[in-house]
């Protein structure tokens, strides 16, 4: 084996970004074709006991999994070569922010390709229509960021071309399925993948369309087999046009108004009251356990900040609007006038922002994916107690559920003080918010969090000895009430 062995699969957009970002650094690798729609290999399963799924990059021995978290490892393990990240943090955080659009917009999805597209190939009439519509808006969304720039980081090809461009090859299957132009609906957009394929990295690591589309043909029809689509189960959610985002307003009740008023109240004090923006600003919504990371990560660095409560169940605030166009929800960072993005964007913006201070990120890059793979584990499995069916057999396979991703974080927490170790960190502010919704799991659920998964909750304890995490954190009493109107908000009662 050598240093660095990929474990990937030919049309796996997300192994082609790690594919361009090993050539754009010069990096020589082995290449290991894994079957994944068949037996895997011992070596990925050993490499990725998580998800057990490519890509998985392997250097001197140790594995790194999840192809964005790849890239950043390539371009911090060789900083030497062809930089993928701009240096200047908030131009990093926007990086990052694209990115991340790309995987959620654009995103995963078994067997390998991308669910928008997965919803042009499977959907039929008004439903296929509405999807190719949701799926232009995206890429519109795109080319907007895009605007008359070479690439999106400007002159430089970098981290948000390469988490695009493997997509691009896709294209003629999105158009052949569902019938209508890339070009015609984003010419700039298909102009840049030009660009993008007289690079030698990227030439040499995608496939022709028409093999990518015989590929989809295959798939599709595997798909079905094992999946049996019932579409007339799932309602396409009205898109407004230009923003390619769901749009639902529920209705106010009393009792979020009572909530609304309560958390107003309780945090007027932290307000400015002259209203005049301070240098750092947060928007943010009292009980949301993504605004409070940013607020630990505030604190943790000492950062005076002017916080902002917005009425995330109602109408939402211009500033809130403007700030984030994209996806309209808390919370938003504004440091300087200029905006950063989900939360642990954020929190590695702050991370970055004020970097003499209480580092968050350890400083050996593959600490930092090991640190950035957990995190995102966090983001992906650790959900709402709301967000899941609450009755008989499928809360009993939710509470399962819930408890092995629990015993997974022990298990990476072993018997250390924090994530990290002996430091407080990136992981630590990930999941820490969510202690104060444990009581909200065990009433909907009916189990105990210190039965199933003891180490985690002593370190819950731990952390809400730090005053950063204390001060962010609200009582889960109160927890329970918001989860309760959430619970109304989204059907399940």
């Amino acid at each position: 084996m050598k240093p660095v062995v990929l474990l990937d699969f030919w049309a796996s957009p997300f192994g082609q970004r790690c594919r361009i970002a090993l050539a754009e650094k010069g990096v020589e690798y082995e290449y290991s074709e894994e079957n994944i729609r068949g037996d895997k290999s011992p070596l990925l399963l050993e490499s990725n006991p998580v998800y057990k799924k490519i890509p998985v990059l392997i250097h001197d021995g140790k594995p790194v999994c999840e192809s964005l978290i790849i890239v950043l490892y390539i371009d911090e393990a060789w900083p030497d070569r062809a930089p993928l990240l701009p240096a200047d943090h908030y131009a990093r955080a926007q990086a990052r922010f694209w990115a991340d659009f790309v995987d959620k917009k654009v995103r995963r999805c078994p067997p390998c390709v991308c669910e928008s597209a997965l919803n042009l190939w499977k959907l039929k009439g008004e439903a296929q229509e509405a999807a190719k519509e949701e799926f232009i808006e995206i890429l519109r969304l795109l080319e907007c960021e895009l605007g008359d720039k070479k690439y999106f980081g400007g002159d430089v090809f970098g981290f948000v071309d390469i988490a695009l461009v493997p997509f691009t090859t896709w294209f003629y299957s999105c158009e052949t399925y569902a019938g209508f132009s890339v070009e015609e609906a984003v010419p700039k957009l298909v102009a840049w993948s030009k660009r993008c394929l007289e690079r030698e990295s990227v030439a040499n690591s995608l496939y022709d369309p028409v093999k990518i589309y015989e590929y989809v043909k295959t798939i599709f029809g595997y798909y079905i087999l094992r999946h049996s689509f019932d579409t007339t189960q799932k309602s396409t959610p009205r898109v407004i046009r230009g923003t390619g985002c769901p749009h639902k307003d529920p209705p106010i009740t009393r009792m979020t108004r009572l909530l609304l008023v309560h958390s107003q109240n309780t945090r007027e004090k932290k307000r400015d009251k002259t209203r005049a923006m301070k240098a750092v600003v947060l928007l943010d919504f009292w009980a949301s356990p993504f605004g409070q990371r940013c607020r630990i990560a505030l604190a943790e660095k000492g950062v005076d900040y002017e916080y902002r409560e917005e009425n995330v169940l109602g109408d939402k605030s211009p500033l809130l609007l403007q700030s984030n166009p994209v996806h309209k929800k808390i919370p938003v960072l504004i440091h300087d006038g200029k905006p950063v993005c989900e939360s642990l964007i954020i929190v590695q913006y702050i991370d970055e922002a004020w970097p003499d201070r209480a580092p968050l990120l350890p400083a050996d890059p593959y600490s930092r994916a090991q640190a950035r793979f957990w995190a995102d584990f966090v983001d992906v499995k650790v959900r709402s107690p709301y967000a899941d069916a609450s009755h008989g057999e499928a809360q009993a396979a939710a509470k399962e559920e819930f408890i092995g991703i629990l015993k997974l974080l022990e298990g990476e927490l072993g018997d250390k003080k924090y994530f990290g170790g002996d430091a407080f960190g990136f992981v630590d502010v990930a999941l820490a918010p969510f202690v104060s919704w444990f009581y909200s799991y065990e009433t909907c659920a009916g189990f105990s969090i210190e039965e199933a998964a003891p180490k985690v909750v002593a370190w819950g304890k731990r952390c809400m000895e730090r005053e950063s995490v204390a001060n962010a954190l609200s009582h889960p009493d109160k927890i329970y009430e918001i989860v309760g109107v959430l619970k109304k908000k989204f059907g399940v009662e």
